[in-house]
């Protein structure tokens, strides 16, 4: 009996351990972002082994560019960041990944204040693909 007891206490604080170190890591990678900078923000998610160059340009209505800034992504880094302006319907953003993988994002009406999330090198045959999160 005693043993038992050992052994279901020692297991409860291996899990309280675990559930403490484990847990917040994966709650800040996959959380949104605070109230005050969502919406019109964006994350870039390197989870390969090398540096990529992401080129970022939006295009407002009338096809004129009115952002482009590219950004230098770390192996297992994030870069989280504001867009500079607001997002109108009819806008859309452009990712280009190393200046070889281009991919478009066009923001309708019911993806104003959108929150873009970049990965880069998450699955073996996409290595940039654009998610949406509404806030």
């Amino acid at each position: 009996m005693p043993r038992r007891r050992f052994l279901i206490i020692f297991v409860g604080i291996c899990l309280l351990l675990v559930g403490i170190i484990v847990l917040p890591s994966v709650i800040k990678h996959y959380s949104l972002p605070d109230t005050k900078e969502s919406g019109n923000s964006f994350f870039i998610n390197n989870w390969g082994n090398k540096s990529h160059e992401v080129t970022i340009e939006i295009f407002n209505s009338k096809n004129t560019s009115i952002f482009n800034e590219s950004y230098i992504s770390a192996p297992d880094k994030n870069i989280r960041s504001q867009f500079p302006t607001k997002l109108a319907p009819g806008t859309y953003i452009e990712v280009t990944l190393d200046s070889n993988i281009t991919k478009t994002q066009t923001v309708s009406e019911d993806l104003i204040g959108l929150v873009l999330y970049i990965q880069i090198d998450m699955v073996p045959n996409d290595p940039l693909i654009l998610s949406i999160a509404l806030p």
